[in-house]
């Protein structure tokens, strides 16, 4: 079972957000860093709350950026891959590396560094967030890593 609400004790996200792909070196993304990188705009809204201005990097082009390019279509053994994210309180959630495709899901997944304008207070230092989700559930308070994981090395039943 899954749950997407995050308890008042939770620990805080460090400064940077890491993300790993095999074979590559880790890459540290801190508050400066995102900043620097292009920003997309949307308005959404998680549960109840009114629709906010949320901003933030394609989560494409920070797996770009780690060395995972979605350019050219994925084929064979790379759709067996997926991302897995990662909260300070151990919250995960996984996308289908073929859903961030382009030729494929293109699933818009954004993570955002500030809400209406701001700095994300205790949601933050930055968020995952999936504007076409019917539910919030895979909008990842205080990210923590990004991992991409070759699902094709895995053992089955």
């Amino acid at each position: 079972m899954v749950f997407s609400a995050q308890s008042a004790d939770a620990p805080a996200a460090p400064a940077a957000v890491q993300v790993m792909v095999a074979g590559k070196p880790a890459l540290s993304l801190d508050a400066k860093t995102l900043a620097a990188m292009p920003h997309e705009e949307v308005t959404a809204s998680a549960h109840d709350e009114a629709a906010s201005q949320w901003r933030g990097v394609k989560l494409e082009d920070v797996l770009a950026r780690a060395g995972v390019s979605l350019d050219k279509p994925l084929r064979g053994r790379a759709l067996a891959s997926f991302v897995r994210v990662t909260a300070a309180d151990q919250y995960q959630v996984v996308f289908g590396l073929a859903d961030l495709d382009p030729t494929l899901g293109h699933t818009q997944v954004l993570l955002v560094d500030t809400r209406d304008g701001k700095p994300l207070d205790k949601d933050g230092p930055v968020r995952l967030l999936v504007p076409g989700d019917k539910r919030p559930a895979r909008w990842v308070r205080n990210v923590i890593s990004i991992e991409v994981v070759d699902g094709g090395t895995t053992n089955r039943p």
